[in-house]
C-alpha cells in the first residue's frame, strides 16, 4: 500500500494524548498503533475495553474522555500494514491460517516504520518476534525443570529468592544459565521491538470524541455499510467545523483542518470497504468448509454462515452496484466493490 499522508491514533487516556501533544508519538516499529480510519479511532477513544490491547500504563478515570490524535507522516517514516496481519489460504487442506482477524481489518490497524523496504522490515520483525517467543519458552522450561515457577520470576532478585534453599553449586549453575538466556532475550527484544517516533511538530490535532462527532461518524459508517452515496465534501465540511468549534481540541497553528480531515475521510471509506469485502470473503470460505484460524493455528475463528442467506445478500448487493446510478462517492471504490462482489458470488456459486 502507499504510505498515507496522515494517520490517527485513538487513545482512551487524556494523559497519553497530552504527552503525545507535548513530546511526540512513540511506538514499537511494526506494531499496530495508528490507523487510516476515523471511525475506528473514535471507537478507541471512547471504548475503554479496547485499552486491553494498549501498551500504555496510564490510569483512566471513570469519566475520563479519550482523544483522537491526528499526525502527519514525516518524510523519513512510512506507514503500512502492521506485523502479523497476513492470512494464507490453502485450498488443498481448506484452511485459512495466519492472522485472519487483523487481515480483515485492513487499514484499521497500521504501523509506523523507518524509511526503507517495509515488506522486508516487517518480515525481519516477525522473525525476531518468533525467535523471542522461542527464547521465552526456553527460559520458562529451564526454570520449570529446576522447580522454579516462571510466572513468579520478574527479576534476578526474584530468582535469587526462589532458589535460596538450593545448594551453592546448584544456585551458581541456575544463575549462570538464567543470565545467559536473559542476555539473549534482551538482545533479541531489541530486534523484535524496535522503537520508532513521530516528532512533536507532526502532531496536528488532539480531538475530543464528542457525541456530536460520534453522531456524524456514525452517519458516515451507516452510509458505507449500506453502500449509499457519500458526499465527501459535505462530510469534510461538517466534521471539520465540529472539530474547529470545540475549544477543547488542540489544533496546530496555521493548520488547514479541512485538508487533513478530507484526506482521512477518503482513507476511512477505503478502509471500511476493504474490511467489508474481506469479511465477506472469509464468510464465503466458511460456506465451502474452510477452517478459519487466527494467530497462526492457535485460535479457531468460529462463525456459522448460512450459504443461502449469504448468496441472497451478495445477489442483492450485485443488483445495487450494477445499477447505472450506483456511486458510493469514490470511483476507485465503485470499481473495487463491483469487481470483488462479482468474484465472491461466482466463488460461492461455482465451488462446492
Amino acid at each position: 500500500m502507499k504510505s498515507p499522508d496522515y494517520v490517527t491514533h485513538g487513545t482512551s487516556s487524556e494523559k497519553d494524548a497530552e504527552k503525545i501533544k507535548k513530546e511526540g508519538f512513540e511506538a514499537q516499529e511494526g506494531r499496530a498503533t495508528v490507523s487510516g480510519d476515523l471511525i475506528y479511532a473514535f471507537e478507541w477513544a471512547t471504548k475503554q475495553e479496547r485499552r486491553k490491547g494498549s501498551k500504555s500504563e496510564s490510569e483512566i478515570g471513570e469519566e475520563e474522555k479519550g482523544r483522537m490524535v491526528i499526525m502527519k507522516v514525516p518524510e523519513d517514516k512510512s506507514v503500512d500494514y502492521a506485523t502479523h496481519t497476513g492470512a494464507e489460504v490453502d485450498d488443498e487442506s481448506k484452511e485459512v491460517t495466519g492472522y485472519s482477524s487483523k487481515h480483515e481489518s485492513g487499514r484499521k490497524q497500521l504501523a509506523i516504520y523507518q524509511e526503507g523496504d517495509v515488506v522486508e522490515k516487517r518480515k525481519e520483525i516477525e522473525r525476531a518476534k518468533q525467535e523471542l517467543k522461542d527464547l521465552n519458552v526456553q527460559f520458562s522450561v529451564f526454570l520449570g525443570e529446576n522447580n522454579v515457577d516462571p510466572d513468579q520470576i520478574k527479576s534476578r532478585d526474584d530468582l535469587v529468592e526462589a532458589i535460596k534453599t538450593f545448594d551453592i553449586k546448584k544456585k551458581i549453575e541456575i544463575l549462570k544459565k538464567a543470565e545467559e538466556l536473559e542476555k539473549q532475550r534482551t538482545e533479541k527484544r531489541k530486534e523484535a521491538e524496535p522503537n520508532v517516533a513521530i516528532s512533536q511538530e507532526n502532531i496536528l490535532m488532539s480531538v475530543v470524541p464528542t457525541a456530536e462527532l460520534g453522531e456524524k461518524l456514525g452517519e458516515l459508517s451507516q452510509k458505507i455499510r449500506n453502500l449509499e452515496a457519500v458526499d465527501l465534501e459535505n462530510f469534510t465540511d461538517e466534521i471539520s467545523k465540529i472539530i474547529e468549534d470545540n475549544k477543547e481540541n488542540f489544533l496546530a497553528s496555521g493548520l488547514d483542518v479541512r485538508e487533513v480531515i478530507g484526506n482521512l475521510l477518503t482513507s476511512t471509506m477505503e478502509t471500511e470497504i476493504v474490511n467489508m469485502v474481506r469479511s465477506l470473503s472469509m464468510d464465503v470460505k466458511r460456506t465451502q468448509g474452510y477452517e478459519i484460524y487466527n494467530r497462526g493455528k492457535d485460535e479457531v475463528k468460529e462463525k456459522v454462515v448460512n450459504k443461502e442467506q449469504l448468496r441472497q445478500k451478495l445477489e442483492k448487493v450485485l443488483v445495487m452496484i450494477e445499477a447505472d446510478d450506483f456511486d458510493i462517492g469514490m470511483e476507485t471504490l465503485n470499481r473495487y466493490i463491483r469487481v470483488n462482489v462479482k468474484k465472491l458470488l461466482e466463488e460461492l456459486n461455482n465451488k462446492i
